[in-house]
This record gives structure tokens, sequence and C-alpha cells, in this order.
């Protein structure tokens, strides 16, 4: 596999472009951009999102960017690329929109039958790619979820501390023909600096999103249990204690049933991740995603375009669950400069994902 693929790795996995910043190190270019696919419909209501990424390569460009040419490795995002989604037997087509570079929506609930199939197509650059087609599962298991705050190892630290997401899980209810993925993301309000002034207003809110734990990937193959209807308990998430628990702290667990297809696919997306503990380590071949050129099959496209069934349930900590002393690193200190202080105890805008307003469901806990 060449350290290419690798560079995928660590984008997909972790979902966010901002993750390949981290990445240093001399890569084996291919002669021309390859395409960065990620992508999930559900049959819950949307949005439902595709990000879509190139590779580099050795005919790659200086970019114009901020004023500057730069020149970089790393995955560019796809602009301007026609993005649809299709039901296969009536060729009813619905588009996506692109509401960042490389990111592509599709809002509203379009309620997917049982054996309905869908692909995606993108038209870019002339050329056309499609996912092979994926028909929607019918059944879903149910999460019961729960946290405990623990003390671990990390790097060099022997005590460090943080929280575990479990799930104790009632699978479906039927012998086999099933399989479940996990995905979690977070929500957090960050407290920024409160400044004193004459009107004694506070910051504004400040609202993060993020993935706590982006090299997880929590599996079940149905057709090992047989135990229909009955209990499994998971870890679906470890992650750090930090300030982000000193308000309420959302986690968001989507069980996913998947397709056989997306199942070995992730299976061995696993065993790249776990290899000896590295995303930059090298499987014995790479992984194939569901992704192809119609008119140039053997053109490499990396990423899988998932049709999953699924079910959200959410779990949230406070300041008064944590048993471990947390620092306010944004707190004011009387004859602290304002350039002083961390460019995330100012604005809000620091992080990368992060909003002013509360999602609609913040408050329904």
């Amino acid at each position: 596999m060449s350290k290419v693929f690798r560079v995928w790795v660590w984008f997909f996995v972790f979902g966010l472009v901002s993750c390949v910043d981290q990445i240093n190190f001399p890569l084996e270019k291919p002669e021309t951009e390859r395409l960065i696919l990620s992508g999930l419909f559900t049959d819950l209501e949307g949005p439902h999102t595709v990000f879509l990424f190139e590779t580099t390569s050795q005919a790659r460009q200086p970019l114009f960017q901020d004023g500057f040419f730069t020149l970089n490795d790393r995955p560019r995002p796809v602009t301007n690329a026609q993005v649809t989604l299709v039901e296969e037997n009536s060729g009813s087509g619905f588009p996506f929109r692109m509401v960042r570079p490389g990111e592509y929506e599709l809002n509203g609930q379009y309620a997917p039958r049982p054996g309905m199939s869908f692909f995606l197509q993108i038209n870019v650059g002339g050329e056309t790619y499609r996912s092979v087609p994926q028909t929607m599962p019918t059944v879903v298991g149910a999460d019961s979820l729960s946290f405990s705050f623990e003390r671990t190892r990390d790097d060099d630290n022997p005590d460090a501390a943080q929280v575990v997401i479990r799930t104790e899980v009632t699978l479906p209810e039927q012998t086999g023909g099933y399989y479940l993925r996990w995905a979690v993301d977070e929500a957090y309000f960050w407290d920024l600096t409160f400044f004193p002034n004459p009107f004694n207003t506070p910051p504004p809110n400040c609202i993060v999103f993020d993935f706590p734990d982006p090299e997880r990937i929590t599996l079940i193959n149905g057709n090992l249990i047989e135990n229909p209807g009955g209990k499994s308990s998971q870890v679906v998430a470890q992650r750090g204690v930090d300030q982000s628990f000193l308000s309420r702290h959302y986690f968001n667990v989507q069980q996913l049933s998947i397709t056989e297809d997306a199942y070995r696919y992730w299976t061995q997306i696993r065993e790249v991740v776990n290899n000896t503990g590295s995303v930059f380590d090298s499987p014995p071949a790479p992984v194939r995603g569901n992704l192809y050129n119609v008119n140039d099959p053997d053109e490499v496209v990396l990423g899988y375009f998932e049709v999953a069934k699924s079910r959200v349930t959410r779990i949230f900590t406070t300041a008064a669950d944590v048993p471990f002393f947390v620092e306010k690193a944004c707190e004011f200190i009387p004859g602290k400069r304002r350039d002083q202080y961390l460019p995330t105890c100012l604005t809000c805008s620091a992080f990368a994902n992060s909003t002013s307003q509360f999602p609609p469901w913040w408050f329904d806990e």
C-alpha cells in the first residue's frame, strides 16, 4: 500500500481535514490526483453528508490561498462537483449542495422502504463516478448508554483522566443476517473567558462539535451471535478529560445497521488502524472501497459511501459528574493581557467546527 493511501486512511477515519495537518512525512506521489470520498445515507432525517477531496500527485500545482501561493501534500477539497443520490429502481435523483469546500449536504427525510437500493453519483472534472448500489437494511438494535470516569495511562502520564462511553445494546430480534457499526460524535459548551466590562455582559455561547475517539471502529457481526433480542456490551468511545467537561458535554451515539460489504470494508479498515497501533502501518493489500469511475474502471478511487438504517442515542455529563480536578484554562486572571490567553479562550471561531446556536435537541434530555 502506498503512503498516499495512508494519508487517506488518516483523513477518512478521523473525518476532519484538520487532522491531516499532523502528517509531515515524504509521500510517494502518483502521476495524477485520486478522488477521496466519505459519505453516509440513512433512514433518519438529514442532513446527510458527503466529503469529497483529492490526494496529492506529481502534477499538483500551487494553490492561491489567503493572498499566497502554497504547495503541500494535504488532501484538497473538491469544489463544484455535482453529487446526487440515486434510487436504483426508479432512477429518481436527489441532489446534494455544497455547504463548505469539499462538504456536500442532502437535507430532508426520505423514509426509504425495505428493499430500496441507492447509489451515489458524482460528476466532476468531466468524469462520472458511482458507488456500488446498496440496499437499505431492515433491522437495527437499541442502545442503552452509560459513562464512567476512570484513570488510565496516556503516553508518559500513568494517571490520566478519561471518560468511557459504553452501550448495553439490545440486538435485533432475529438470528444473524445483520451487521452493526457505531459512530460517535460529541458536542459541548465551551466556557470563553469572561472579561469584566461596565455592562457585565457575558461572552457569547460557544458550542463545539468534534469526534471523541475517531480511531475506534466498533462492529458486530450478527451471524456470529445466536441470541436474537439479547444483550451485548460495547465500549463505543474513550476521551481524555479537559475543560470541556466543566459544562454540559454530549456524546451522540449513532448505531448503524450496515450491509455485509460495508461490514467487510470496515473490518479491513480496523485491521489497518490496529496493525501495530498506528494508522500509518501498511496492511498486506490496499482496502478497496465501493466507488469507481464509470468510464475508467481501472482508476483508483478511495473511500466508501454507506447506506444504513440508523438509531441515535445521546448521553451527557456535567461538571458534577467529574470526580477529578479540571483546570479552568480560560478563567479570567487580573493583570493578564488579552493576548496572553489562548485563542480558544477569546473566540468560538478558533474551533474548527463550532457555533453560538444550541442544537435543537440540546435541552430535550
